[in-house]
């Protein structure tokens, strides 16, 4: 193993020696660790190329266990003030997670030190509830500060590895409710949340565990669920599957490297000193992983979204970051064009955050129409037979047309014991498959799906007019039940589609499949 601190030497003269040669203009000593932004040694990465942007300006809030306001890559960043929900004789800067994630978004760039934020000078707001974990704390962290806040990271979330139904808490669906409509002076805060670490039990582990409907939290059209990649761009084992995923960003997995950010000054961090992997500089990490890093960056990307225009609604930052994502992993079975043209996979959302195309379209983003609903439901009560592949197949015709951006899809099976039996699928009118559920582990085998809901973003693009049909089938043996009732509310807006940018023109015709280009309590992470 090569020492510690001769390789910390080599990247300091190889970062030297780019600078005297005209290349990466930068002082801070470890920002080559940070493959994710760029990819230093040809790892898969963010495309972040403009050094323009700095995210000047922009005020995000950093929901999690705190923040170090003091560390001396974010000092700079953190004067906007903070909200602690513990008694004022309790530390608020001893918070290695929040601090981690805030490193990730606004770590000073050309100071000397560490190495550099995505967006390097937008101002964080930081905020603690995971260290005093009440519903009432969480949602007033969500809406605090509704015209002074752009975006608010939430690296956090339902209890991972359970597979169990966790509907959205009313004081939580209010909070995001307010945060998207009042928030910004009616623009809306953008909302992003990791998806979740719960997919699997371990690295080896075959068994699926939990899926980002599962989560309230997260299956809802107010946020932006962010999945997690390795550096090869490939799921990494926790990350969290599901149809309401929007974009994935570069994060640990096994065996694989980490993401380089701040941490605790001092050995009381992710960084003891102890581990000769880790860097030498204690206030810094370059082993911080989970959905957990992966959401931060895309917190930061909206950071120069809004720099470079801050007219964009919260719904024109989330059209705009899965309009243009890139297809990572491009061999992956699951990959599907939707009956809009988009690229969708239930590991990856729309793919890979591409920070260039982002902020290109969204300085010339038209901003969307206001948003409509339309809803329909029906009461099949049919029973799903047990252990049946074929299973139950019930429909709801649409009649009136808009350009979807999201479907909520509320399920009333309430009789049927075991959650983890049953596969629930959701087909559009244009052939487009989001599934909801699957089978999976359960830790309890509690919980019931009395008029739960579920929700997908797969359809984004498509035209809501025509024949809406759920599929469920109950795939082992031991249990039944019935569904009594289903309906849809899809969300969306009248006139024009978002265009395609998340594929490559050379794969349009060949993979379209059955898509038309007509229309177009929680924990932290």
């Amino acid at each position: 193993m090569v020492p510690r601190q001769l390789t910390t030497s080599v990247l300091a003269l190889v970062a030297a020696l780019l600078t005297a040669c005209g290349g990466s203009n930068t002082s801070d000593p470890h920002e080559l660790e940070q493959w994710y932004m760029n990819g230093t040694q040809g790892e898969s990465h963010i495309n972040l190329r403009r050094d323009d942007l700095t995210g000047q300006g922009v005020v995000v809030a950093v929901v999690d266990d705190g923040v170090e306001r003091s560390h001396e890559d974010l000092v700079h960043a953190t004067g906007r003030g903070h909200v602690t929900y513990l008694p004022l004789e309790i530390g608020f800067d001893e918070a290695p997670h929040g601090t981690a994630v805030a490193g990730i978004i606004a770590a000073a760039r050309g100071n000397g030190l560490g190495g550099r934020g995505i967006a390097p000078a937008a101002s964080i707001v930081s905020l603690n509830p995971v260290r005093a974990p009440a519903i009432s704390n969480y949602a007033d962290a969500l809406a605090r500060g509704l015209d002074a806040v752009d975006v608010s990271q939430n690296s956090w979330g339902d209890f991972n590895a359970w597979g169990e139904p966790f509907p959205l808490h009313p004081a939580i669906s209010e909070a995001l409710s307010v945060g998207t409509r009042l928030g910004r002076r009616g623009k809306g805060i953008v909302y992003v949340f990791a998806a979740g670490n719960g997919a699997s039990f371990s690295p080896t582990s075959a068994q699926v565990v939990d899926n980002v409907n599962y989560s309230g939290l997260v299956n809802n059209r107010w946020t932006v669920p962010v999945c997690a990649v390795n550096d090869r761009g490939k799921r990494s084992w926790y990350s969290e599957k599901g149809a309401t995923l929007a974009v994935c960003a570069p994060s640990s997995d096994h065996d694989r490297p980490g993401i380089f950010t701040t941490d605790s000054t001092g050995t009381q961090g992710y960084n003891t000193g102890a581990e000769a992997d880790d860097v030498e500089a204690p206030s810094y990490t370059k082993k911080f992983g989970g959905t957990s890093a992966a959401a931060p960056q895309v917190s930061g990307v909206v950071a120069l979204m809004l720099e470079v225009n801050p007219q964009l609604s919260w719904r024109d930052v989330k059209a705009i970051l899965i309009s243009t994502a890139e297809r990572n992993d491009a061999t992956h079975q699951d990959w599907r064009a939707n009956g809009a043209g988009f690229w969708i996979n239930h590991d990856y959302g729309y793919g890979l955050l591409h920070a260039d195309r982002a902020l290109s379209a969204a300085a010339a983003w038209d901003t969307l129409g206001p948003e409509v609903q339309i809803a329909g439901s029906v009461s099949p009560a049919m029973q799903v037979p047990d252990d049946d592949s074929q299973g139950i197949a019930s429909v709801i015709d649409i009649e009136d047309n808009v350009t979807i951006e999201f479907v909520d899809v509320i399920v009333d099976l309430p009789d049927h014991p075991k959650l983890g039996d049953l596969e629930i699928v959701l087909q559009s009118p244009n052939g487009t498959r989001s599934v909801l559920a699957e089978p999976h582990s359960q830790l309890f085998s509690v919980f019931r799906l009395r008029n739960y809901r579920f929700g997908s973003l797969r359809t984004f693009g498509e035209q809501s007019r025509g024949r809406w049909q759920l599929i469920v089938r109950d795939l082992r043996p031991g249990a039944a039940g019935t569904l009594q009732q289903w309906g849809l509310v899809i969300h969306g807006h009248r006139g024009r589609v978002p265009a395609v940018n998340n594929q490559s023109p050379s794969t349009i015709k060949a993979k379209a499949g059955r898509g038309s280009s007509s229309g177009l309590l929680p924990v932290p992470y």
